[in-house]
């Protein structure tokens, strides 16, 4: 893990633009009348200076996503991988990081996160929980991260950190991030202003968006937008962005991967067909009726009309674990401390691991 590099901004003669924040409360008590476009004009000298340390992702990372089933998506009519991933641009709705008809792949890096994102989920809802793998390494930016915004949306966890000794094992990396001409190094933007800026845009992004102001999402996008692109001096471009989920108190991640990414470095793993139980305001009781892992060969998954379990052969005994970490489809429960486990089977005879079927 590197130190993340630095972004300077300076006026046409050279001398360091100071951060006015008011730029943001005029761009938001003036939101229902601009552009995407032109709030990206008024942002984009401030990337020119900013500091941000964001991760990137070995392969192998998962990713969780879900949706409700209606009247033209169930069972019943045939669920393919389209279906599955983001919708297609004549029926994309603007959103916090996307503009109307320009989809982006929305999931959650933590199970828990996708039944608290879907709008207005109540009892005897049903919905598929698909698992996704990454196959590629993922460059992402990040926004929302700040404490301001974590003690307003309520987290019981602290701001992730993305320092320079990543943990044994960890998938996890900070890239720096810079494009200052080697003559205007000597003049920087300062630590304090970097802080400032970060937060401003953090509280601005963060903002919870009723159903009828779809219009504050063209606030969301642009600050989106202007943390995308390519990645100077490191040959890569950023994937897409990640944020704490609002509707989880940022206690939880998401992660919005834009089409490129999403259409060739996915793999679908499992699907799962959840009943809701019961809903309350801070917990969601489910049932799984039904499991997916593969699709037939017209493209619709194959459901299995169960999810899958441990059988036993005649005489044969078997040892369970309760192990940490997620299993081969990244799927887990959450342990008595919090953290996430899965069981295991293996053979008491042989040793052997037993697969569920």
């Amino acid at each position: 893990m590197t130190k993340a590099g630095t972004y300077h901004s300076f006026d046409p003669d050279g001398k360091r633009m100071p951060f006015d924040r008011s730029i943001f409360d005029d761009i938001n008590t003036n939101l229902s009348s601009l552009e995407i476009d032109q709030i990206k004009q008024r942002l984009d000298p401030m990337m020119i200076g900013y500091s941000i340390e964001t991760p990137i992702f070995a392969p192998g990372a998962f990713l969780y996503r879900a949706r409700k089933f209606g009247p033209s998506f169930n069972k019943a009519t045939g669920i393919t991988r389209k279906d599955l991933i983001y919708p297609p641009k004549h029926l994309a709705s603007a959103g916090r990081l996307n503009r109307a008809g320009q989809p982006m792949f929305y999931s959650s890096m933590h199970k828990e996160s996708v039944f608290f994102e879907l709008r207005d989920l109540k009892a005897r809802d049903e919905l598929v929980l698909t698992f996704w793998k990454t196959t590629q390494r993922m460059v992402v930016n990040n926004v929302g991260y700040t404490e301001f915004a974590f003690k307003q949306l309520g987290a019981t966890r602290a701001v992730p950190q993305w320092g320079p000794a990543p943990a044994p094992g960890s998938t996890e990396q900070t890239i720096g991030i810079s494009v200052v001409p080697e003559d205007i190094r000597n003049s920087v933007l300062s630590r304090d202003e970097s802080r400032e800026i970060k937060e401003a845009f953090s509280e601005y992004f963060m903002c919870k968006v009723n159903e009828d102001e779809s219009f504050r999402y063209k606030l969301t996008t642009a600050i989106g937008e202007v943390h995308l692109g390519s990645i100077t001096n490191h040959d890569a471009q950023f994937a897409g962005i990640l944020y704490p989920s609002t509707r989880l108190w940022a206690n939880g991640d998401n992660l919005a991967l834009l089409p490129w990414f999403a259409d060739s470095h996915l793999e679908f793993r499992k699907a799962l067909h959840v009943r809701i139980r019961d809903r309350t305001d801070t917990t969601i009781d489910i049932d799984y009726a039904d499991a997916a892992h593969e699709f037939e060969t017209s493209g619709q998954l194959r459901w299995l009309g169960r999810v899958r379990n441990w059988a036993l052969q005649p005489k044969q005994k078997a040892k369970f674990l309760f192990a940490a970490g997620l299993d081969a489809d990244g799927d887990y429960m959450v342990s008595q401390n919090g953290d996430p486990a899965h069981w295991e089977a293996e053979d008491t005879l042989t040793g052997n691991k037993i697969d569920p079927q």
